[in-house]
């Protein structure tokens, strides 16, 4: 019985041995199809990710080149630069291609070599290497990241630290009352709300604060403005306060509205008044007006038709009337329209009787609105353009005198200008854009340059194609011109015998008459002892009636006031005079025009 129990428990033994070892063999199997399929499915999906890649990368060069074509030298700079690119960038992950195939081959030898479970160990080292290794690709990742996400972090502290702002943390008697840009601000908001309490001069009441200043950094956006600071110490004091709209014009405090709606209105009518068509206007009062709404003394409201009366007024200012000529006591009363006894209290002695001199000033009053309105609008207008003066030298005037060969004209421009008033009176005028419509005309003035001789008259400055006075200055009286008698047909100037006569300008003697020449007086109508100059310009100069011809000849170039006869009475004369003609274009003409007065 006993030797039967004891086989039947050996053979139980050797059948869970052989299970055991057959369970054994079936997980090794496993582990080394689990394997087989980790190192396929690896190899396979890094296959897929070079193709893909390669594909991509592909795609965009062939994009490049397309677009580059025809630039054969561009596109292999850029295919070359992309290649290189593409190259440092791919380099890793083909190492770690070429790791993986090359750790493949050597997993299956070990396999081979050493059995499933050495192979299963090789393998998990060399899974840790390639990912966590020296040049694995968690660190590959990593090099590649951290740049990244520096300059991400890099950024992040940049806006953080734009968007902090630094300012005064105020406390006043021990409150916290906020944060200021600066210290001036807490001094305008204490200055204006002195104002506040004292803004009708009835309480002279200086309010004292206990201040404290300290830097702190504080978000965008987190200060205070005066307004703001004022407020908050009104609340401070032991005082009724309400809510309500101050009034400022300029830097000045004038009450507190419980509504402003109406001055607004009856203040945009007052600028109506000066409003016009033009488009381009701006109408403005001198100050500033604001109604600011805040926390305001109760006492310091104000009515609001009382403060519109006031502001839409005129009032009475000091100025000075200056005399011109022709004024008198009484056409400065009529000018100023104020009455003597009111010029006399401005003017202590001033009366009817008060002599006054170009210049002097009186004090008077006039009225202008209690706020000044400034005008400003574009306007269009002509403008003239003054002319330039030059200066040649001509050997055709004697020294000292001049010839005014060019006569200057002014120019004409269209000008657009922004132009400023205050109450309708002008004040400044800004030139936007300036046209030339008609460029001026330099005049050129030709300075003589020849020795003047004993005799000669003084043409200082003449003008081209006009004459000088052919007399010694202030010598000389008109009296018969052109047809003074029925065939006159000259410019007679008495003078006394034997005064000189001068050439009216440059030109050539032509021709030298004289009295005892009897065809002369026969064929010309008793002209006497005759001298005619043609000038430069073609112009033709007669000087009859002389006593005598000075030391000159025919063809001789004469200088304007040189000398060439002497007044006298010959020919067909009545009494010691020069008969002057001028001859235009082979006719006589009118010698007044080319005289000087």
């Amino acid at each position: 019985m006993s030797s039967n129990k004891d086989n039947s428990n050996l053979n139980i033994k050797e059948d869970i041995s052989a299970e055991t070892a057959e369970n054994k063999s079936k997980i090794r199997e496993f582990g080394n199809k689990l394997y087989d399929f980790i190192s396929k499915a690896g190899e396979m999906f890094f296959l897929a990710l070079m193709k893909l890649v390669t594909l991509f990368v592909h795609g965009i060069l062939y994009c490049i080149a397309a677009f580059l074509r025809g630039f054969d030298r561009v596109k292999k700079y850029l295919v070359r630069f992309f290649k290189s690119v593409w190259k440092v960038i791919s380099a890793p992950f083909v190492r770690y291609f070429k790791a993986f195939k090359v750790g493949s081959a050597e997993l299956s030898r070990e396999k081979r070599e050493n059995g499933a479970k050495a192979s299963f160990g090789a393998f998990v080292k060399f899974i840790g290497r390639a990912i966590f290794g020296k040049r694995g690709l968690a660190v590959t990742l990593f090099n590649y990241a951290l740049p990244v996400v520096s300059c991400i972090f890099l950024f992040n502290i940049i806006s953080y630290a734009t968007n902090q702002t630094y300012a005064i943390k105020l406390t006043v008697n021990g409150n916290f009352v906020g944060y200021i840009d600066d210290e001036t601000v807490y001094s305008d908001a204490e200055q204006m709300l002195q104002e506040r309490i004292n803004y009708t001069g009835a309480s002279t009441d200086v309010v004292t604060f206990t201040n404290t200043f300290e830097v702190d950094m504080v978000g965008y956006g987190s200060t205070l403005s005066t307004y703001q600071v004022t407020d908050r110490m009104l609340q401070l004091l032991d005082k009724q306060i309400e809510y309500g709209f101050g009034v400022y014009i300029g830097d000045a405090y004038y009450g507190t509205l419980l509504d402003n709606k109406k001055t607004e209105s009856a203040l945009n009518g007052l600028l109506e008044k000066y409003r016009t068509d033009n488009p381009k206007e701006s109408v403005v009062f001198e100050k500033e007006i604001e109604f600011v709404p805040g926390l305001y003394l109760s006492e310091s409201f104000i009515n609001e038709d009382s403060l519109i009366s006031l502001l839409t007024s005129n009032r009475k200012v000091a100025a000075y009337y200056t005399v011109v000529e022709g004024d008198s006591p009484s056409t400065i009363v009529s000018k100023t329209g104020l009455s003597y006894e009111e010029l006399a209290r401005l003017n202590p002695g001033f009366n009817e009787r008060t002599r006054v001199y170009v210049g002097d000033k009186f004090m008077i009053t006039q009225e202008e609105p209690y706020l000044n309105v400034i005008i400003t609008r574009e306007e269009q207008y002509n403008e003239e353009i003054p002319y330039d003066t030059e200066y040649v030298t001509t050997n055709k005037r004697f020294k000292g005198d001049n010839l005014i060969t060019v006569p200057g004209v002014n120019g004409d421009s269209a000008v657009v200008a922004n132009v400023s008033y205050i109450n309708g009176v002008e004040v400044a005028r800004s030139v936007l854009s300036r046209v030339t419509l008609k460029a001026p005309v330099t005049r050129i003035i030709a300075k003589g340059t020849m020795e003047r001789p004993t005799i000669s008259a003084n043409a200082t400055t003449t003008e081209a194609g006009k004459l000088i006075w052919p007399l010694p200055q202030g010598v000389g009286t008109i009296s018969y011109g052109w047809g003074g008698y029925p065939g006159h047909t000259g410019q007679d100037i008495l003078a006394p015998y034997g005064t000189p006569i001068f050439a009216g300008d440059s030109g050539v003697v032509t021709t030298i008459y004289y009295e005892e020449n009897a065809n002369y007086l026969s064929c010309n109508g008793g002209y006497g002892n005759l001298v005619v100059i043609t000038h430069d310009n073609g112009m033709q100069t007669y000087y009859a009636h002389c006593s005598a011809i000075a030391d000159i000849y025919v063809g001789q170039r004469v200088t304007a006031g040189e000398h060439i006869a002497f007044v006298g009475s010959t020919g067909r004369s009545y009494g010691n005079h020069l008969h002057i003609e001028v001859h235009v274009n082979g006719h006589k003409v009118p010698p007044e025009p080319y005289l000087p007065l």
